[in-house]
């Protein structure tokens, strides 16, 4: 726990303002407890000098999801796959040794296609020993208030297992 209180991480796999899932993940973060904390993984990755694939995200993001008793997922899937920067993340949580405690997660995924490209992204979850209780799956196009209160449940669902777990935390 993060100073006692459960920590909730949001990883949203776009920065985007125009698609609906940093409006969904905000909405989610917005119905739990304080002590939070949001990704939001872009498309670009703006570094000084030489181009590089290197994410210079993705390490302090892995050490935030290793702290976290939560973690909120809103993603679209554009073409058709999980975005890169979102994709890395799952590999690299998929390859670090889970801590000896329960975590769960909530899933918001915006796709008018199939869910199969979520495979990786599961993986890692069920690799990383973190219960995935929940997935809720819209139209890319979703507007944010027909999937409001969906979408809050989930959270409050993954919130309310990590209040089960670690009852002592503080509200």
């Amino acid at each position: 726990m993060h100073d006692g209180y459960i920590f909730t991480l949001g990883i949203c796999g776009s920065a985007s303002a125009s698609g609906p899932a940093q409006g969904c993940l905000d909405l989610m973060l917005a119905a739990l407890a304080p002590v939070k904390r949001a990704a939001y993984l872009g498309e670009i990755l703006v570094r000084e000098g030489e181009p590089s694939l290197d994410d210079p995200l993705l390490g302090p993001v892995c050490a935030d999801i290793a702290d976290a008793e939560v973690l909120l997922f809103a993603t679209p899937l554009p073409g058709g796959a999980l975005p890169a920067r979102l994709l890395a993340l799952a590999h690299s949580l998929a390859a670090t040794p889970p801590p000896a405690r329960r975590r769960f997660a909530a899933l918001v995924v915006f796709t008018d296609g199939a869910t199969t490209p979520l495979w990786p992204l599961r993986h890692a979850l069920e690799a990383a020993d973190i219960e995935l209780l929940g997935e809720l799956y819209a139209p890319a196009d979703a507007a944010l208030d027909e999937l409001a209160v969906e979408a809050a449940d989930l959270a409050h669902a993954a919130y309310a297992r990590a209040r089960v777990s670690y009852p002592g935390a503080l509200p």
